[in-house]
Order: C-alpha cells, then sequence, then structure tokens
C-alpha cells in the first residue's frame, strides 16, 4: 500500500509493505541488552496453589510471570515523567501519531571535545554536525552510531560503557527545535556516570533551562532508547510509527517501525 503526504510544500509518498522495526526483541531466555542493573530480564512460571504455568513441569499450559525494567531492559520510550516529581506516563503525555523520522549514522571522529565540561570526556555529537546533518522536514530523529555492530543487541553497558552523547551545545539546538522525538541506538541521552545531573534529558524537556521552544510543547516530547538500525537502511527520511506498549509508566517498551518514505519531484 502507498500512501501520500505533504509536508513544508513537499510532497512524500510512504510506502506500507515495506516497514522495518527498529527495536530490540526482549527475550526473558535469551541474550538481551542491559543498563544500570544487575540482573537480565526474566520469565518464571506462574505459581498458584496446584497449579504452575509450565506444560513441561505437568501444567495444563504455559504462563510466565516476567520481570524486567522498561529503562534498562530493551528498546523503550519515555516522557518526561522520568524526572518529574508527578506520576506522568508516556501514553498520557507524548506526541501521538507517526510522523518523519530521519536516520542519522553518526561516525566517531575519534574523541570528543575535552573543552565539553557538559560531561566526561568521552564520544560527543556536536552542534557543528547535527546542524548541517538535520533535515528542514524531519519531526524526529534517530541515531544510528557507528560502527554499528549486532552485538549492540545483546550489550552488557555495565562491561562496555563508552557510548556516544549530544554535547550540551547541539543538546540545545535540538530542543530549540520542532523536533518531537529522539530515537538512540545508546542506552541513554546522557552518561551513566554523569553525577545524577541528566542534563541532555532536561534539556530536551525543557526543564530549567530557560531555552525556547516555538509553538512546540518540550514536555510532550520523548526519547526512545536502545534501538537498532540495521545496515541495510539508509541514512535519509522514513515515515515513522512509534508502536508503544500499553504499560503505564513514565518508560514503557516500544517498537518504532519505519517505512520508507520518496519525496516526488513536479
Amino acid at each position: 500500500m502507498i500512501a501520500h503526504l505533504s509536508l513544508n510544500d513537499r510532497d512524500y509518498s510512504v510506502d506500507y509493505s515495506q516497514g522495518i522495526s527498529v527495536a530490540i526483541p526482549l527475550d526473558p531466555h535469551g541474550a538481551q541488552p542491559s543498563f544500570f542493573v544487575d540482573q537480565p530480564a526474566s520469565a518464571t512460571p506462574l505459581k498458584s496453589g496446584d497449579y504452575i504455568g509450565d506444560v513441561n513441569a505437568g501444567g495444563s499450559c504455559n504462563a510466565e510471570v516476567i520481570r524486567f525494567v522498561p529503562h534498562c531492559h530493551g528498546t523503550h520510550t519515555e516522557c518526561i515523567g522520568h524526572l518529574s516529581s508527578e506520576r506522568i506516563t508516556v501514553q498520557q503525555t507524548i506526541y501521538a501519531g507517526p510522523c518523519v523520522v530521519q536516520v542519522l549514522s553518526f561516525q566517531n571522529p575519534g574523541g570528543a571535545d575535552a573543552n565539553d565540561m557538559s560531561m566526561d570526556v568521552g564520544l560527543v555529537m556536536e552542534m557543528d554536525w547535527i546542524q548541517a546533518s538535520l533535515h528542514p522536514d524531519a519531526q524526529a530523529l534517530a541515531i544510528r552510531s557507528m560502527p554499528n555492530p549486532i552485538d549492540k543487541m545483546s550489550r552488557d553497558y555495565a562491561l562496555d560503557p563508552e557510548y556516544p552523547v549530544f554535547s550540551l551545545q547541539a543538546m540545545q539546538f535540538l530542543a530549540a527545535g520542532n523536533l518531537k522525538h529522539l530515537l538512540l541506538d545508546t542506552p541513554s541521552l546522557d552518561r551513566a556516570n554523569d553525577g545524577g545531573k541528566l542534563s541532555n534529558h532536561r534539556t530536551w524537556w525543557g526543564i530549567g533551562n530557560g531555552l525556547e521552544h516555538g509553538s512546540l510543547d518540550a514536555a510532550k516530547r520523548s526519547v526512545t532508547e536502545m534501538i537498532y538500525i540495521p545496515e541495510s537502511v539508509k541514512d535519509g527520511l522514513y515515515w515513522m510509527h512509534l508502536e508503544l506498549s500499553p504499560l503505564m509508566s513514565d518508560a514503557t517498551p516500544s517498537r518504532p517501525v519505519i517505512y520508507p518514505l520518496t519525496e516526488k519531484h513536479q
């Protein structure tokens, strides 16, 4: 099925038969990514009285109790409730509906700007690169960090903590624009060891930074972490459905699906 849309005086077509999930499947019985936790996601048979939810153990059917942390185990989307004293859920808060997402690959340039005091020295995505690369029609941005090995889908970031983050200046640039969603193939928008500041999260959601966000309500933005963008997906514009789970929390498992988007020239 081909759909047609107009955006900023440009016409595009969307091929709905070519959807690609950029979510990492969460297997509680197998390999999985993890961040900031000691234990992996797990599944055990439900037990209630004489009943056991395991056919192999004599139960009438299988029924598992799943234990996981949305923020720490696999692909998830979070909202401003991540930092709020008020209980705010993703489903009640963020911009709903499909949108144009730009896939952009970040190639490690070989180190960070040691003058950027917003974070520990490490891999940094700078403002100049973002400013030069961001498409004017993008309503969301999905970052693929290079190199892009398949082991990102099962990486324990306690053992491999080095991952790129936006510099504070880059984050301020993004926050001042009209993006609704950020998607990252890393475990967090901030470094794990930033002393609890979460400066990039706060900047993105307009918390205590005095930035102007135009007509966009920054509090309705989302961050999706721990995605995986296959090598077959080229940099460029796509149509995206975020596909949230019904689990009501400040972060919820998600399955972003992107569809090829082609500009139609007159």
